[in-house]
């Protein structure tokens, strides 16, 4: 018989209503590449457009929501303390019970803001495979982090050296492979870019002589540098009667958008400005511009805005750190990346394109090939391959009787736990304490319990702090240790029951 697909449960952090984020992206093509090699169902908070796209796929979708875990991604001091309040929440029994529902033989967990799958997936005893998809913050806590992924994770797939360096430690250096972002040349319909160019450009009231200088983000945010981009355009707008720029995305903070444009009111320029809030298909925003330009002023993990540009032919200009400037580097746009913060170095980049068009056009053209030749999809799925290939997959076995630190022995069934009242209980069930899988106390208090087996909801009654010592089979709970308990019991029990028989004879 033919044997099935291994299933992979895919764990997306987000799932954003009106757009999607670089992360679900990327993510989703991720997807979309090892659906030959797995059955993969997709997990996500609400409902949304990168649900909408999987399902498009013919992927199935599970709606749940799982509390996320910022902190770890900003190294904050709390961020441990704060992962311990989000287990007390009622989301991290449910997704136990969606890990034994599902019965995955493998995890994929999306960004370092979503630890909590990891975690509980390492719990089960099934493999992890963690996509860090950005550079996680370097403060005095970094390598606490860090330790939390290597603790979880049985596999780090970075997006970029920069998304990797935080993670560079002996114990993390044989589980991280570095897998760059593509893109499926046949979904952006290159055939259709020049109508999309005039009917864009159409629509925006730009005619042939503009030029139109592009900045996108999902969300817009301070850290995506939209001030910056605006400080810079409203001094090319002055220099180039020309210019015209473009504004692709989602406010986050009103009150910075506002302030942002506020650079354009102040200089009477705000018709020298467009502004789209969300376009999904991206086929029909690039080929309208002429420039692209990428202020992030954090470190990006890699910075696909500015490797689509380079796809649809177009020169970039970015700010060079973390993965934008891994990107500038191995495509030779060095000399299009501007110290991050220097809005000067962005000005006389953009200028210089402006002022020779032959220039500009050339450094498009030579984009679209760089970027096919270091970032195509056949390099993509070449690692891909490689990667799936060194997976070691053995799946969930679900266990049947389970114990903590603690003395009560539980029967899994049905989802729930059901604590066997007495050892005698137990033992007129047929088990054998050798069958018993130790797990950690924080899996068993996270499952919903059932209705005691045999009575009380104790084994044995003990002192309190007071630990059972462990055999051989250490957390396990298999073999020695049980096995001497319970030979022990049944030694004084027996003896206890031949001295009271020696009594009656001796009254008799």
């Amino acid at each position: 018989m033919k044997r099935s697909k291994p299933r992979m449960l895919v764990f997306s952090h987000i799932c954003s209503p009106q757009y999607v984020t670089g992360a679900e992206k990327l993510l989703l093509f991720m997807i979309r590449e090892l659906l030959p090699a797995f059955s993969c169902t997709v997990v996500v908070p609400n409902e949304g457009v990168v649900a909408e796209q999987a399902r498009g796929l013919g992927i199935p979708v599970i709606i749940q929501e799982i509390p996320l875990v910022v902190s770890v991604y900003l190294a904050l001091p709390h961020m441990m303390n704060e992962l311990e309040e989000k287990k007390r929440d009622k989301s991290w029994r449910e997704l136990f019970l969606l890990l034994h529902r599902q019965r995955p033989d493998i995890v994929l967990v999306n960004t370092c803001v979503h630890p909590l799958p990891a975690i509980a997936a390492r719990t089960l005893d099934i493999p992890v495979v963690w996509a860090i998809m950005e550079t996680l913050r370097e403060t005095p806590h970094t390598g606490e982090a860090a330790a939390l992924i290597e603790q979880h994770a049985d596999y780090v797939v970075g997006i970029s050296e920069s998304t990797a360096a935080p993670l560079r430690t002996p114990g993390l250096l044989p589980k991280t492979t570095i897998i760059h972002p593509s893109w499926e040349h046949s979904a952006l319909l290159q055939e259709t870019w020049p109508m999309n160019r005039i009917n864009r450009r159409k629509q925006l009231g730009i005619s042939d002589g503009h030029k139109l200088i592009g900045y996108i983000s999902s969300s817009i945010f301070e850290a995506k540098g939209l001030e910056h981009f605006m400080q810079m355009a409203v001094e090319v707008a002055e220099r180039f009667p020309g210019a015209i720029f473009l504004i692709v995305g989602n406010p986050v903070d009103n009150g910075y958008f506002e302030r942002c444009l506020d650079h354009a009111r102040s200089r009477n320029l705000m018709e020298r400005f467009r502004w789209i809030r969300f376009e999904e298909q991206i086929e029909t925003i690039y080929p309208a511009m002429d420039i692209v330009v990428v202020p992030s002023l954090t470190s990006e993990g890699f910075g696909m805005t500015a490797l689509e540009g380079m796809v649809f032919g177009k020169p970039i200009v970015v700010y060079g750190s973390g993965g934008l400037a891994e990107i500038a580097g191995a495509t030779g746009n060095e000399e299009y990346a501007a110290p991050t913060g220097d809005v000067e170095g962005l000005f006389s980049r953009v200028c210089k394109l402006l002022g020779d068009e032959r220039n500009l056009l050339a450094v498009g053209e030579r984009n679209a090939a760089t970027a096919t030749q270091v970032f195509g999809v056949a390099a993509y799925r070449e690692k891909l391959r490689n990667f799936v290939a060194g997976l070691a997959l053995h799946g969930y076995a679900p266990p049947r009787l389970v114990r903590g630190t603690g003395p009560t022995v539980y029967l899994f069934q049905e989802g729930m736990l059901r604590p066997f009242g007495t050892e005698k209980a137990f033992l007129d069930a047929g088990h054998r304490f050798e069958e018993v899988r130790g797990v950690p106390d924080e899996w068993i208090a996270a499952l919903p319990q059932g209705v005691p087996i045999g009575g009380a909801a104790a084994l044995q009654r003990r002192k309190p702090g007071k630990r059972i010592r462990r055999g051989k089979a250490g957390r396990h709970g298999r073999g020695a240790g049980w096995q001497r308990r319970t030979t022990g019991r049944r030694e004084r029990l027996r003896s206890g029951t031949t001295r009271r028989a020696r009594r009656r004879g001796a009254r008799a």
